[in-house]
């Protein structure tokens, strides 16, 4: 079994290593021991920071495309962060995942909106509107199908399954539903994770 798995070892090697050089030549940054699996799309690679041991898992899509008009952006996984399958992460100002995050599969996280005021107006052909700049906090956990729009996540959280974020959750929370809410916090006066009361 180990010999017939050996060339496709090997492969993934020589793969890895070669997308890695591409990435390190086209982004603003690419931090050593990082990865980058098939990626369905990459998308303002000029505007995109990656840094070490960074995992970002199958058919990903990661953007950083100022539509909205801004003069910068930057969309920025710093190290440790391993992102699941079929994520789909676009910045057109600022979205930050700091060190450690972890995302679970069809994770969207998105820092701008599509207009749909005008109702004349087909809404794919109205304009991109700039939503809350977006940061997910050191050590946070994004379950499965989780949507984060223009929002900031604090350190060390768990976002449940099927959440949408869309105000701030504050560091060391629990959260769940949509719109999501915290269900639970740490105590450091208890020194331990307690239920909020509703």
């Amino acid at each position: 079994m180990k010999v017939l798995s050996l060339p496709k070892r090997v492969c993934r090697f020589f793969e890895n290593r070669i997308s890695a050089f591409f990435w390190r030549c086209s982004m603003q940054s690419f931090g050593p021991e990082s990865i980058i699996v098939s990626p369905m799309s990459i998308d303002g690679s000029e505007n995109i920071r990656i840094g070490s041991r960074v995992f970002v898992a199958y058919k990903t899509w990661l953007a950083a495309v100022p539509h909205t008009g801004e003069t910068t952006c930057l969309l920025e996984l710093q190290d440790g962060v391993t992102i699941g399958h079929f994520n789909h992460i676009y910045a057109t100002k600022k979205i930050i995942l700091e060190r450690n995050v972890l995302t679970a599969d069809r994770v969207y996280i998105s820092d701008n909106l599509h207009g749909y005021e005008d109702i004349s107006i087909p809404i794919k052909d109205q304009p991109i509107i700039q939503h809350g700049e977006v940061v997910i906090g050191e050590g946070s956990w994004l379950g499965e199908n989780v949507c984060v729009l223009g929002a900031k996540i604090g350190k060390h959280c768990v976002i449940g399954a099927n959440s949408v974020v869309t105000k701030d959750i504050p560091d060391y929370s629990v959260a769940v539903g949509a719109p999501a809410k915290v269900i639970k916090y740490f105590d450091f006066d208890r020194n331990e994770w307690t239920c909020k009361s509703t």
